[in-house]
């Protein structure tokens, strides 16, 4: 199955498949290109002694507080006084701001450290120049104009400006990582010890898995199934997962909600403890926990509200007055991959602001929509396919109108063609699911193998879960789980077959196989 894959993907050459498998990270980093300010960036902590005052002014997303614990970790080993803040997503919302930069300039900060943000905040950053402070902004964003930081006195990594192809891949804590690493400021050990951040902050904000990007993911799962992250092992076993077998999906679904959860429902900073394993750990992942439960309630509520909205449109452009803003872009995410439509989910934050997020299909351009509107929103930004904004309140119903008018003549591209293994779920064994596990790790760019079975005459729809909500299709020896289909039982005729993935589970203390719908495959009809 394997070389089916490999050849299914491209892959012809020896030597190439030997790098897929093996990556040499070192090698990788080489011939990296962070692009414009990594020796400028270099000069600043150079000169960085015991007790610099170091302020670390990070995002409220897992790049974002990942970002922020490595950050703390670099700088208090060369022996800085180093503090952090992370804004509140509804009080003050992504980026620098000028208020907080007066407040950081109280504590007497030299030198301020600005990681996965703040790229086009020119104001803030020349505020905090004419305040004396030293000023490092480490990013991954596309800016919105060019020159913005050097005009403004600050120095700026982010190879989105001048970076080789393989560095605008990074996220922004790679992109930390990475100047680090080209630095040689740190020993090439410590870094590598480091990783687990680098990995977990690359899955969550779903950047492709080319080259440096699987090796860093590889690596990074590698120290944190070691132990070597004491709060994502906290995490982990309050989760009931198996450190020593955590992947990339599990990431991705159990571990990364919860600590995206502090973010979009109140502060981060929980994120961060927990991160940094600040006692009392196993106290600050159980109150983790309950945050995420409550941010999954919320978050279920609202994506029936707004799906119940969306009718016959080609786009959906939705708010409401008591929608939490924390939780609208992952609900905005869910419907977009849905629907294959763009989506722009708002709430009012207080009386006089309107904050908003953009999800759109693959081939779509967020940020260049979002530009057709600058005049009138008071910030924006984001990347390609998920943006975000804020506006005067009294600007949305205008706003909200060209926002329907844009997405109702956005062109959004046919769907890609899905690469699948004729494979009968029977005939899928642990063993031949572990030998898979070689190509990854899976994410964006790298998806895990999908199978493909067609109708036949021993299989069958039944009901699965208490609720009716999900759907089983069961063979003679396996079956495959449908979440949140209960249209199978209601139209079978129609469906010629299923294609499926399948992933490691386990049952009563015993590994298993477990098969899960990706997509009904449907009978076209004439005419």
């Amino acid at each position: 199955m394997v070389g089916a894959v490999l050849r299914m993907r491209g892959f012809q050459l020896e030597g190439d498949v030997e790098r897929l498998f093996h990556p040499d990270l070192s090698a990788l980093m080489e011939s990296l290109d962070l692009g414009s300010g990594v020796d400028s960036a270099k000069a600043v902590f150079d000169r960085v002694a015991t007790g610099t005052r170091l302020v670390v002014y990070g995002d409220y997303d897992v790049d974002g507080v990942s970002a922020t614990t490595l950050a703390a970790r670099l700088f208090s080993i060369r022996n800085a006084d180093v503090r952090y803040f992370i804004p509140h997503r509804h009080q003050e919302g992504y980026g620098l701001h000028e208020r907080i930069v007066r407040k950081i300039a109280e504590w007497g900060c030299d030198v301020l450290v600005a990681v996965d943000c703040v790229t086009s905040s020119e104001s803030s950053l020349s505020a905090a120049r004419e305040l004396g402070m030293d000023v490092v902004v480490f990013d991954h964003h596309v800016p919105r104009e060019q020159g913005v930081a050097p005009r403004a006195g600050a120095v700026l990594v982010n190879p989105q400006i001048a970076g080789s192809q393989e560095a605008k891949s990074l996220c922004g804590t790679a992109v930390l990582w990475a100047w680090a690493w080209k630095s040689g400021l740190f020993e090439k050990e410590w870094l590598q010890e480091n990783l687990g951040l680098v990995a977990l902050a690359t899955v969550a904000d779903c950047v492709p898995l080319g080259p440096l990007n699987r090796a860093l993911v590889r690596e990074g799962l590698k120290r944190i199934r070691e132990g070597s992250e004491p709060g994502l092992t906290a995490l982990s076993n309050q989760l009931g997962l198996d450190l020593g077998t955590l992947d990339s999906e599990s990431l991705a679904m159990k571990v990364i909600p919860c600590l995206n959860a502090p973010g979009r429902l109140d502060t981060a900073d929980l994120a961060v403890q927990v991160l940094s394993g600040e006692p009392p750990l196993a106290k600050t992942v159980a109150e983790l926990v309950v945050l995420n439960r409550k941010r999954q309630g919320l978050t279920a509520k609202i994506t029936e509200e707004a799906r119940s909205l969306i009718g016959g449109k080609g786009g959906l452009v939705a708010g409401k007055e008591d929608w939490p803003v924390g939780v609208l872009s992952g609900v905005a995410s869910r419907i977009c991959s849905e629907t294959g439509c763009p989506v722009v989910l708002a709430a009012p934050v207080n009386s006089s602001l309107v904050r908003g997020t953009l999800r759109v299909p693959k081939g779509a351009d967020a940020v260049s929509l979002l530009e057709r509107l600058a005049p009138f929103l008071r910030e924006w930004g984001g990347h390609r396919q998920a943006a975000g904004f804020s506006l005067n309140r009294q600007d949305w119903p205008s706003v909200r109108d060209s926002l329907e008018a844009l997405l109702a003549g956005l062109e959004t591209p046919e769907l890609d063609r899905i690469d699948v293994l004729d494979l009968h779920p029977d005939e899928l064994s642990l063993e031949g699911l572990e030998e898979l596990d070689r190509l990854g790790p899976f994410g964006f760019g790298n998806p895990g193998p999908l199978f493909y079975v067609r109708r036949g005459a021993e299989s069958r729809i039944v009901s699965h879960g208490k609720d009716g909500q999900h759907a089983r299709i069961e063979f003679q020896n396996t079956s495959i789980v449908a979440f949140r289909s209960p249209e199978l039982l209601r139209d079978p005729v129609s469906v010629e077959g299923w294609v499926y993935r399948a992933r490691k589970g386990s049952w009563r203390g015993r590994a298993r196989v477990e098969l899960l719908l990706e997509k009904p495959v449907v009978r076209r009809e004439n005419g």
